[in-house]
């Protein structure tokens, strides 16, 4: 069935097998199912709605709601949400039951969701497990950690996103398993690697794009287990010492050269028409591991998921976004999530049957909650029997039919956030003007100017790490895209000596923002093998220049 989304009025298809899911995943009160509809926006307007909830790398000081002490939060001064630290959250001292109220049939449901989502306190960060680690976001186990958001079970890492199992990497990607790497995208089991995306059990690498079981390579793409290459030629060893030798010392400008002969190099060699690794029956980009998943993205150890993102131990889910290790099963239009049987819900963690709620932890059977821990059976954070429960919650959700509200994720008026400090800007960058349009909100960025000796523009810089004085930690860095000042720290100046990196002439912030368009959109395009002409779908669009092949295709291409 084709559907015309109500949002930007793009055509969109909703499968027979869709139709099916949302039946099998449609709650059951008193013995009746309550059918969840179709969806009436497209998918990617889907997915810009729940990105809008979630601020990962904004963050700012202010003063706890809760206790009145300085802390490290991503809800800037200004927020009318009340904040607090995680402990403070955690602490027996706090119940989020105190908020409860009845529900007024007469209001609508998400109007009063609003004004109780305004009164609960909220984390200030979402963390589990650090260690020395306090400027880190939505993380779990780690330790040594600095600007890492989105991530787990790390040690001494410095700015990155979607970094998972991984020691000493510094400005990456999504990662797993990787160790003294640097500014890499999407790639696993890595070892002393710099400036390489796509990438698989590889060591010693630079500059190395889809490359799998290289060892000792150099601007090279689409190699499979070779070693002592440069720009896809097989040398000596004693050849390539020789040529890999003349690039040091490593220089911002010779990254540049580097990567403008690697681009030339590219452009007649086939690319794959999508990353998927060791997956049965799957559709998009960056898959592990997985069966049965179509158009997603960023994910691992999944099946019978749709339109999941950054995703690892998904199961029966549809448009779940950034979900944590534990995993999804049968969950629908949920982010930041872990649970089983849940339905619109934003930072609900290892919980289930939960409807519409908002940072609950350990909770069962609760609709329309706001940072509830260990309850069951609430109804705006009100506490009710079983059999009470079973009786309100089919009236709200014919409350909720009757609007339009029933089955479709939160609305953007209950974000937290400004639509610039969220990651919605990252996959969909739109200007103030357009935010506003569109009737979202926007926030004007604080100017911080940092507390140095001086700030000294990037290009004055001494080109190689070796002449970098420890004095540059008293120093900001002028970024010579945006004009922002930045500070190195201790950690990463230790890391760029170690490794012969060069320092950065661009802002962390705008470092991230060119790693992320490295990668491709999180869409499909229908597509032909240049090969054989058979039908594939593959996120490079049809206009673009590369030259794509099917899997099968590739691999005989490339072995």
């Amino acid at each position: 069935m084709q559907q015309t989304c109500e949002k930007c009025s793009a055509m969109f298809e909703v499968t027979e097998g869709d139709l099916e899911y949302y039946d099998e995943i449609s709650p059951i009160f008193n013995g009746k199912k309550y059918l969840i509809p179709p969806p009436v926006q497209c998918p990617e307007c889907r997915f810009q709605r729940r990105l809008i909830f979630r601020n990962e790398r904004k963050l700012y000081k202010r003063k706890s709601d809760v206790s009145g002490k300085q802390i490290v939060s991503m809800f800037a001064p200004d927020n009318p949400h009340k904040t607090c630290t995680q402990d403070e959250w955690l602490s027996n001292d706090f119940d989020a039951m105190q908020f409860s109220r009845d529900f007024d049939f007469d209001s609508p449901f998400f109007d009063q969701l609003k004004e109780l989502n305004i009164d609960v306190p909220h984390p200030g960060l979402n963390n589990t497990n650090v260690e020395n680690s306090e400027f880190t976001n939505f993380a779990l186990n780690q330790k040594n950690c600095y600007l890492i958001f989105g991530a787990g079970d790390n040690e001494d890492c410095i700015y990155g996103k979607f970094i998972v199992s991984s020691n000493n990497v510094v400005d990456n990607l999504s990662l797993y398993s990787c160790e003294f790497c640097y500014e890499g995208v999407s790639s696993q089991n890595c070892y002393e690697c710099t400036y390489f995306k796509n990438c698989h059990n590889c060591a010693n690498c630079m500059m190395v794009e889809d490359c799998s079981s290289c060892k000792n390579c150099l601007m090279c793409f689409g190699l499979r287990n070779k070693e002592y290459c440069i720009l896809n030629e097989q040398l000596s060893k004693e050849e390539y010492e020789n040529r890999r030798s003349k690039i040091d010392p490593l220089t911002n400008k010779k990254i540049l050269e580097m990567q403008f002969e690697l681009d030339k190099l590219k452009e007649n060699i086939p690319h794959i028409d999508s990353h998927i690794y060791a997956s049965e029956d799957c559709t998009g980009e960056t898959i592990y591991n997985s069966k049965g998943c179509h158009n997603c993205f960023d994910i691992k150890n999944c099946e019978d998921c749709k339109y999941t993102s950054y995703t690892p131990n998904g199961f029966a889910s549809y448009y779940s976004t950034f979900t944590a290790p534990d995993g999804v099963r049968w969950c629908n239009n949920v982010i930041s999530a872990i649970g089983h049987r849940c339905m619109g819900t934003f930072l609900c963690w290892y919980t289930k049957d939960v409807y519409f709620s908002i940072n609950c932890r350990n909770c069962d059977f609760c609709f329309g909650c706001v940072g509830l821990q260990n309850q069951k059976y609430c109804i705006f954070n009100k506490q009710y029997s079983r059999d009470e429960y079973e009786v309100i919650v089919p009236k709200i959700i014919k409350k909720m039919e009757s609007a339009g509200e029933w089955g479709h994720f939160l609305p953007p008026e209950l974000s937290h956030f400004a639509y610039n400090e969220t990651i919605a800007n990252e996959y969909f960058p739109l200007l103030k003007k357009e935010v506003e349009k569109r009737g979202f909100r926007w926030r004007e960025e604080d100017e911080v100017i940092p507390d140095v000796e001086k700030i000294i523009p990037a290009s004055q810089l001494p080109p190689s790490i070796s002449d970098i004085p420890d004095d540059i930690l008293n120093w900001a860095v002028k970024c010579e895209i945006t004009g922002r000042p930045f500070r190195i720290i201790k950690p990463e100046l230790n890391y760029y000596r170690k490794m012969g990196l060069p320092i950065p002439h661009v802002h962390p912030d705008e470092r991230h923002n060119i790693r992320l368009r490295k990668k491709n959109p999180y869409k499909l395009w229908q597509c032909k093998c240049a090969n054989c002409s058979k039908e594939i779908k593959t996120t490079y669009a049809p206009e673009r220049p590369e030259t794509g092949f099917c899997e099968d295709c590739y691999l005989k291409e490339v072995y």
